[in-house]
Formats: structure tokens, sequence, C-alpha cells
């Protein structure tokens, strides 16, 4: 496959709101996934194990990355949720 023809299978792959999919891929064509999708988040979920040398991967275009005070905030919004519900069903009683 060339690499154009490789970008197109990406494209594909990928369309209409798809971020997430598990690929079989060379350690060739995970370098050329890199290279056009460089934020994506590669995880390899099985060896090589046929005559094409390639391995499942597990490809994500939208990494999540918390930082600690965005967690924080989450963390602290879950409570205060999680308060508000109680208070609701004491009410509704």
């Amino acid at each position: 496959m060339t690499k154009n023809e490789f970008e197109q299978f990406l494209s594909e792959s990928f369309k209409e709101g798809v971020y997430f999919r598990e690929l079989r891929l060379s350690e060739k064509e995970v370098s050329c996934l890199k290279a056009f999708y460089p934020k994506a988040r590669v995880k390899r979920t099985s060896e090589v194990n046929d005559a094409l040398s390639k391995s499942w991967y597990e490809i994500n275009l939208l990494p999540v990355k918390q930082r600690p005070e965005k967690y924080e905030s989450l963390m602290q919004e879950n409570i205060r949720l999680k308060n508000e519900l109680e208070t609701l069903k004491k009410v509704n009683k």
C-alpha cells in the first residue's frame, strides 16, 4: 500500500465522527499514522503473529489528558450533584 493509499485508508477509517478504532497495522504503518495524526494515542493490543508482520492496535484520535485541577473540579461537581440528588430524594418522600 502506498503512502497516499494508506492516508486515504486512515481518512476513511476515521470519517463521520469516528475517533476510536482498532486496526491491524505494521510498524511502518504505525509510523505513518503517527505522522498523519501526531496527537493520536496508539496502543498495541496483540503480538505480531502473521507473515505480514502486523499487530492489532487501538487508535484514539482524541486522547483525554486531564490536568489535576480539571480532575479536581470534576470531582467537586460530582459531589455537588450527588448532594443535590439526595436532597431531592428527601423532599419527594
